[in-house]
């Protein structure tokens, strides 16, 4: 597993990397690998849409796939010469289909220096034991992505909505990751389809409902609306839909949203001890709206600072077991049911 500043290290590399595509400054080699292909997307399209202007593409511009051809044949494209252009462009796709790297690792030693060549290896990482890894230091820009942690995933969708000029609720937000999971593919996908279905610049919970086909009953969201509520019968009756669901509604999705909902409760307490009213203190801890207000509210008062401490530690134990052997034969359902019964004999 990936530690945080190695994911944070990745994250920082990848904002660089566009940025000194935005400013002309190429690489000559980029290897992209890793769990989360969304971030090798967005560099290949700033490549394509920077290196050639449309009329260079012509015979400039070149996608091939690891398994149509070979590492030799790549490497004869990288030595041809470009044509009315100062770049060719040459994008392999699905690298780790190739039989062989060891051609690459001679073209490593002197790379053309007017190829940009692109070698994404698609949800795979790179082995750094191996000659081919060793050879890239100091040659070629290489980006191995991580996967976005659950809990992270509403506060992603706020900040990539926010990127396209459009706002979304933190319910919203929260919803739609209950419904996308972690692969940001797919939610970058579902967000397109909102902003079609939308005539506003602000994406509501009704949107979500309508545009993606998500039911508010059977929800992590309505799951932990009802927890903050102490209603056990509206938990228990959720909590069995999720448990006889699993494939629909995985439990590391619904502690995901669980971690973060506790997460922004465990802020706000934070800034009321720290002397705000109440509205001032869920601004600060970036609860907005009336309505979300309320239910914070609510929830504030049937669990403290101290009870919202234990309630995510007793969600990151749950998560630990639904991972790992120490939840022996439990299935989803009875996790889920045991996690809420914790909860509510704090």
């Amino acid at each position: 597993m990936a530690k945080k500043n190695e994911k944070e290290d990745s994250l920082k590399l990848y904002k660089q990397i566009l940025e000194d595509i935005r400013q002309r400054k190429f690489s000559k080699i980029y290897v992209l690998a890793g769990e989360e292909p969304y971030y090798s997307d967005v560099i290949i399209e700033a490549l394509s849409s920077t290196v050639l202007s449309p009329s260079q593409k012509d015979f400039n511009y070149s996608v091939l796939y690891g398994t149509d051809t070979d590492a030799g044949q790549v490497v004869s494209l990288c030595r041809r010469y470009p044509v009315e252009s100062d770049y060719q462009l040459i994008i392999l796709k699905e690298a780790q289909q190739l039989s062989s790297l060891q051609q690459f690792e001679y073209y490593l030693a002197a790379p053309a220096p007017d190829t940009v060549l692109v070698l994404s290896f698609t949800d795979k990482g790179l082995d750094k034991r191996t000659t081919f890894y060793k050879k890239l230091n100091g040659v070629a820009t290489v980006l191995e992505s991580y996967a976005l942690d659950e809990w992270k995933v509403p506060g992603w969708i706020v900040d990539y909505v926010k990127e396209q000029g459009y706002e979304i609720e933190s319910d919203a937000a929260q919803l739609l990751a209950q419904s996308t999971g972690a692969s940001l593919r797919k939610i970058v996908l579902e967000i397109d389809k909102l902003f079609k279905g939308i005539d506003t610049k602000t994406i509501t919970v009704k949107d979500v409902e309508v545009n993606i086909g998500i039911s508010r009953d059977f929800n992590a969201f309505e799951l932990c609306k009802a927890i903050g509520e102490r209603n056990l019968q509206k938990c228990y009756t959720i909590a069995e839909v999720f448990g006889n669901n699993p494939k629909k509604y995985p439990i590391q999705a619904t502690l995901g949203a669980m971690f973060y909902y506790f997460n922004l409760l465990l802020t706000l307490h934070a800034h009321l001890k720290g002397g705000r009213e109440f509205a001032a203190a869920a601004a600060k801890s970036g609860i907005f709206g009336p309505q979300r207000i309320a239910e914070y509210r609510t929830t504030a008062s049937n669990f403290s600072l101290i009870k919202s401490m234990n309630i995510i530690s007793l969600i990151e134990d749950c998560d630990y077991r639904s991972k790992s052997n120490a939840g022996g034969y439990a299935s989803d359902g009875a996790m889920l049911n045991e996690l809420l019964a914790k909860i509510f004999s704090l």
